[in-house]
């Protein structure tokens, strides 16, 4: 995973975009119709995520090989239901229009989850790890780009949230690592021949499809109020200039960018 330096802090200001220098944005009030449709359609979406990884993992705490990994899972679960109320008090300052979008997804279950790779269950240890690996690291990455954005609640959310997926990310490498060089964990996992890159092929176009529509109009524009540093092809090709070595180095074959994506 490449190393950023993780905000600890928020500014008063603006950093990026058509609002650069100005206070950053603290109520509702005082925000665009554009600019509120765009926060708040984006914190929807990011807390369906949280909400969802806990439907996720949460069967899979008492299930690990190893005590580590079982202490990890709940760790990995609490992170997530952290994020999730995170979000659900952002939402709140929506007022009854936003505090309903949060019911609402927690009341969502899998197969009805806005994004299709939360829809899908883990069918195994070796699954779970690869998910950690690939998609926590989408996760990771999105989160990076809202850290010290506009919206000032938003922003302050980042400084524990940010961390707590890089957590996830490494975990997720390391298990696959340790999946690949270690046949005792491995038997321990039940883990079968082939199955690591039979996952990475899961997960890795799923985790391409998460950031988006390369040519994204909404992408662009929430870059342009300072809500995210980067865009989402621009982010997607970080993610795969940091994760791609990764797994060549661990002897998996990177599926080629454009296989078995749904949207492009």
């Amino acid at each position: 995973m490449t190393l950023f330096k993780d905000a600890s802090y928020v500014s008063r200001s603006i950093q990026w975009g058509e609002l650069r220098g100005m206070h950053k944005i603290e109520t509702i009030d005082t925000m665009t119709p554009e600019y509120k449709d765009t926060i708040f359609k984006i914190v929807v979406a990011l807390a369906s995520t949280e909400f969802a990884s806990v439907e996720q993992h949460q069967q899979w705490i008492n299930r690990g090989p190893t005590g580590e990994d079982r202490f990890t899972q709940a760790q990995i679960c609490a992170d997530e239901a952290h994020q999730g109320m995170e979000d659900f008090r952002t939402l709140a300052l929506f007022g009854e229009e936003g505090t309903a979008a949060a019911e609402r997804l927690l009341n969502t279950h899998i197969g009805d989850h806005m994004l299709e790779a939360f829809n899908l269950p883990f069918e195994s240890w070796t699954d779970l790890c690869m998910f950690c690996c690939t998609m926590d690291l989408v996760a990771w990455y999105h989160l990076k780009a809202f850290e010290n954005c506009s919206f000032a609640p938003f922003a302050r959310s980042m400084t524990s949230m940010v961390p707590e997926e890089r957590f996830h990310a490494s975990f997720g490498a390391n298990r696959v690592r340790t999946l690949l060089t270690n046949p005792e964990y491995a038997e321990k996992a039940g883990t079968l021949a082939g199955e690591v890159q039979a996952r990475l092929e899961k997960w890795y176009p799923r985790a391409l499809d998460t950031f988006g529509k390369s040519n994204s109009r909404f992408s662009e524009a929430a870059v342009e109020m300072g809500i995210r540093k980067w865009g989402n092809e621009e982010l997607r090709q970080m993610y795969m200039a940091d994760i791609n070595p990764l797994l060549d180095k661990v002897g998996l074959r990177v599926p080629a960018p454009e296989w078995d994506r749904h949207f492009l």
